[in-house]
């Protein structure tokens, strides 16, 4: 278990982070979401839930969505089998690698057709984490570090 990280595997940070959220959403502020509380927050995101995918967010809570109830199925979800490894993202990634660098176009289209098709709008918003260079490359490092977890390479002390 990293520092600061509780049983459940989030820090603390994160953990208040959830609590504001929540409380966010609990716009009649009764302690727990309802279907009406999630039609608000969508709403106020610009985007409109149907009644069944509103009924099916909360089925995956599995009881009243309270904030204990919402943390523990993120624990769930985190912890398990739907998750890919961090191992198979990165050969995902590396797939595009070309000696360090990702082709933007190619990824682009890549990520408009196959699997959970994004939109232009979703890839803007994420290429806007990126630098991209003159030749429309990013930086593998940069696309698979906003992914998982990269271990940071110990600096080589420079001799005084």
């Amino acid at each position: 278990m990293g520092k600061g990280q509780n049983e459940g595997g989030f820090s603390e940070d994160q953990l208040q982070m959830y609590k504001d959220c929540f409380k966010l959403m609990d716009i009649n502020k009764d302690g727990q979401l309802d279907k009406n509380d999630l039609r608000g927050a969508f709403d106020n995101v610009g985007v409109l839930m149907s009644e069944g995918e509103l009924d099916g967010l909360l089925g995956e809570i599995g009881g009243a969505c309270t904030y204990d109830n919402m943390v523990k199925m993120f624990q769930e979800k985190m912890a398990g089998d739907g998750n890919d490894s961090d191992d198979l993202i990165v050969q995902a990634f590396k797939a595009y690698d070309q000696e360090g660098k990702i082709d933007s176009k190619m990824f682009t289209h890549a990520l408009m057709t196959w699997g959970d098709k994004m939109t232009k709008a979703e890839i803007d918003d994420i290429f806007g984490e990126f630098e991209i260079d003159e030749d429309y490359m990013i930086k593998s490092k940069d696309v698979i570090g906003l992914f998982v977890a990269v271990k940071e390479e110990p600096k080589a002390e420079e001799p005084a």
